[in-house]
């Protein structure tokens, strides 16, 4: 093979050129091998006419230097990015979006739920989660930015990933999968972020509850299912007492609680196991109110169970009553004063408004009663104060502050407090839109 020159630390810009033996001085002769040219240059000798290349430099303008690489070399010149793929590019936009280094106000994991940690791994195993994890990026991008209103891409994305869905929910293998369930709850919290009216996110919440239902209520085979169910269970049980057209067996819901140990011995899981109890005994509480009317004896064992169910969430309100009031956010980690402060405002507010629930099932059954009205009452001003409190946590970080606001507004015993509740909520919507 042909090779460059070299000369010292000069390397030549070189182009092989065809000459003949006899392009030189001297010549073949065909009478003497090799020919002396040949002999001279210590070359084989191809004889007279034969093409050989020979080197030469093209141009001196093309001569280069050798020198040593710099170590200041700007970044300009140097490839700054990685290759990438449809796919990474959604992993890595998601993984900056549940970060934990992003403030409550906006943070998805801490508001959300854990599940949300364990998606990007999971990321191209499932068509109908990746197409709700591109929905959820764009939705969570948008309002981050101040833009509530859905953008046009952003609503087209969402409709791809519903049209996606509902092909894998129609496979029963797919449909009964841990990656389907999760597409729900996925494109629930997007649609959080996309509709301010957030009705579409109750009709994702009540598919959900179909899915669990489906699936039986057996142990989840892995932590990701073990926290996925534990993150449905809170908006599940809030939609079973909005909506009737969740129906769990009082076993059901217990089963779910006990499907995750290390929450059920905390006040939250406390507070689920009081608040799961309330829409089945709302269902029975009605049918038997139809059927015997008020009073009756029929309706004693209702009372009973309602007042039990009380006294426990009395209980749960003054435990973490005392551990918000207790809160020294001195002694916990810089990176997470706000979240828990915000965590424990949000299990405080929501175990104010499960007593108040109790409060109008107990008034239903016996009738309205003085102390029960006045609890409701202090209940309900709690509630507005943790709001008050809760503002500096808004948008995202408050949002479950927003519909212990409507159930304040149930306890409030006057005009002036019910206004001040509407104040609130005022103040809610406009935040979040």
């Amino acid at each position: 093979m042909p090779q460059a020159e070299e000369k010292g630390d000069v390397w030549r810009s070189i182009k092989p050129k065809v000459v003949t033996a006899d392009s030189d001085a001297q010549q073949c002769n065909l009478e003497e091998f090799p020919c002396p040219r040949c002999r001279r240059l210590s070359i084989d000798c191809i004889g007279h006419g034969q093409q050989r290349y020979k080197f030469k430099n093209e141009t001196s303008e093309l001569v280069l230097a050798r020198r040593p690489v710099s170590k200041t070399t700007p970044i300009s010149n140097q490839l700054n990015k990685n290759p990438c793929n449809g796919l990474s590019s959604l992993t890595s936009a998601l993984i900056h979006r549940i970060g934990q280094d992003v403030d409550i106000k906006f943070q998805l994991t801490w508001n959300f739920g854990g599940f949300l940690a364990a998606i990007p791994r999971r990321l191209g195993t499932s068509a109908a989660l990746d197409a709700a994890t591109d929905v959820l990026v764009a939705a969570h991008t948008g309002y981050c930015s101040g833009r509530f209103a859905a953008d046009p891409w952003v609503l087209a994305k969402y409709t791809r990933a519903l049209s996606v869905l509902r092909h894998d929910l129609n496979d029963m293998v797919k449909a009964r999968s841990s990656e389907s369930l999760c597409a729900v709850l996925v494109l629930a919290i997007a649609q959080l972020l996309i509709d301010p009216n957030k009705t579409h996110a109750i009709t994702h919440i009540e598919g959900a509850a179909r899915i669990m239902k489906s699936r039986g209520f057996v142990k989840p085979k892995d932590d990701f299912e073990r926290t996925l169910i534990s993150t449905l269970r809170g908006p599940v049980v809030f939609e079973a007492l909005l909506a009737d057209t969740i129906h769990f067996r009082s076993e059901d819901w217990k089963t779910l609680n006990e499907q995750s140990p290390a929450i059920a011995t905390l006040p939250e899981g406390q507070w689920f196991n009081c608040m799961a109890a309330v829409p089945d005994l709302l269902q029975r509480s009605r049918a038997a109110l139809k059927l015997y009317g008020t009073p009756s004896l029929h309706l004693l064992p209702f009372e009973l169970e309602t007042r039990s169910l009380l006294d426990d969430c009395r209980s749960i309100i003054t435990t973490l009553r005392e551990r918000l009031h207790g809160y020294d956010p001195n002694k916990q980690p810089p990176g997470l004063r706000n979240h828990l402060h915000a965590h424990y405002l949000r299990s405080l507010a929501l175990a104010l408004g499960t007593g108040i629930i109790l409060n109008c099932v107990l008034s239903g059954l016996e009738g309205t009663l003085d102390y029960v009205r006045e609890e409701s009452s202090r209940w309900s001003d709690e509630i507005v104060l943790l709001a008050v409190s809760a503002t500096q946590y808004q948008p995202l970080g408050s949002m479950a502050i927003e519909l212990c606001l409507r159930f304040a507004w149930m306890g409030a015993a006057s005009a002036e407090a019910r206004e001040a509740v509407n104040v609130m909520l005022a103040d809610y919507d406009e935040a979040c839109l």
